[in-house]
């Protein structure tokens, strides 16, 4: 994936014929032909990396958007509860979360779904911090929470803390009919990015493949995604 800026926040990136949003639209096709062939059908993709920083929010909500772009219904899903971010995109109203509808049964979706600015993309946001948030991801609510939204939207993206910052992104791949490893190019140490895919395989988590971030334009020839 191309490089932003460095002090960009989470942001939509509206400019759909540049090749950072055209990295994206073949990160999506690319994702869809790993899914070829599979016994299960993959809506819930869990998008997560070994450390912070490596871009797996920016990498989550542009994939998100080019599903949307694609004409899917697609809801994103903030699941870093320790370190949320994408709230932002729902707006004042986008406060009530995850963490919300996890901790109390009488919570609805309507609660905790929001509109985006982008057509076809809606938003869940984190939710009210919580001390327990691994609890409440390993709950049987998040079960039933996930084939609800696998039967209301053609994909989810969920956005997971790193592997190895926190169980929570491995209780959540654990769950999701898909991964996708985001890794950032020239930063992370292979031993790390190994560690983290070790730890991804011990819970059975299917990895759909991995995707390199932060890469020059003119680097970006030696990074393909692979699966």
């Amino acid at each position: 994936m191309p490089r932003l800026n460095p002090k960009s926040t989470v942001t939509l990136h509206d400019d759909v014929s540049s090749p950072f949003s055209e990295a994206y639209r073949n990160l999506k096709i690319n994702l869809d032909f790993a899914a070829v062939g599979l016994t299960v059908s993959i809506a819930t993709i869990a998008v997560t990396s070994a450390a912070p920083g490596e871009g797996k929010t920016t990498t989550a909500l542009q994939l998100a958007a080019a599903y949307a772009r694609g004409g899917k219904n697609v809801l994103l899903v903030d699941g870093d509860i320790r370190k949320p971010s994408l709230h932002v995109l729902a707006g004042r109203g986008g406060r009530a979360g995850l963490t919300d509808y996890l901790a109390d049964p009488n919570t609805v979706l309507f609660d905790v779904v929001h509109d985006s600015p982008l057509e076809g993309m809606s938003v869940m946001a984190a939710g009210t911090p919580v001390p327990n948030p691994s609890d409440l991801l390993a709950s049987e609510r998040l079960d039933s929470l996930l084939q609800e939204l696998k039967r209301r939207y053609d994909v989810v993206v969920i956005d997971t803390p790193p592997v190895l910052g926190a169980i929570d992104a491995k209780i959540v791949a654990a769950k999701c009919d898909g991964v996708l490893f985001v890794v950032e190019g020239g930063k992370v140490k292979r031993d790390a990015a190994k560690k983290a895919l070790d730890e991804l395989n011990q819970v059975k988590a299917r990895i759909l493949g991995a995707t390199l971030t932060k890469v020059h334009r003119k680097d970006a020839q030696k990074y393909p995604y692979y699966s």
